[in-house]
């Protein structure tokens, strides 16, 4: 975040998951890469998704489709007219009916961040972060 506004504290880092259709032949695999995805069209959530098309090489660049939000990605990815890319958070805290969330084994993992106003921060910040870091196992 480069707002001066804001302190932050690195907390953990999360796994990146592939999100499709369970009838998608991806989704009988344990894990999935990049390069698997790279053929269909992948939802990107710009407003709350961390999935940039930096994540894959030039030569293997998908079509995008972009969405409004966690429900219409999570609704075009089990009709089967996309592919997602995803946190860990994500694939635990939305399960969906048509959606399998396979291990994105070559994806680097996302850093979460705790953010606060600089001249306001919460009330017992260190056990705040600590607590928070413990929980990412870091």
């Amino acid at each position: 975040m480069d707002d001066a506004r804001f302190a932050t504290a690195l907390l953990g880092q999360e796994r990146r998951f592939a999100a499709v259709a369970t009838d998608n032949t991806l989704a009988r695999r344990r894990s999935v890469r990049l390069r698997d995805l790279a053929r269909y069209t992948v939802a990107i959530d710009a407003r709350t998704g961390t999935t940039t098309l930096d994540l894959w090489p030039p030569d293997a660049t998908p079509a995008v489709r972009h969405t409004h939000g966690v429900d219409e990605w999570l609704t075009l990815i089990a009709a089967g007219q996309a592919v997602g890319v995803t946190s860990e958070a994500t694939a635990n805290q939305n399960p969906r009916p048509g959606v399998a969330y396979r291990v994105l084994r070559d994806a680097p993992p996302i850093p979460v961040w705790l953010a606060w106003w600089t001249d306001d921060p919460p009330a017992h910040l260190d056990d705040l972060v600590a607590l928070s870091r413990d929980a990412y196992g870091r």
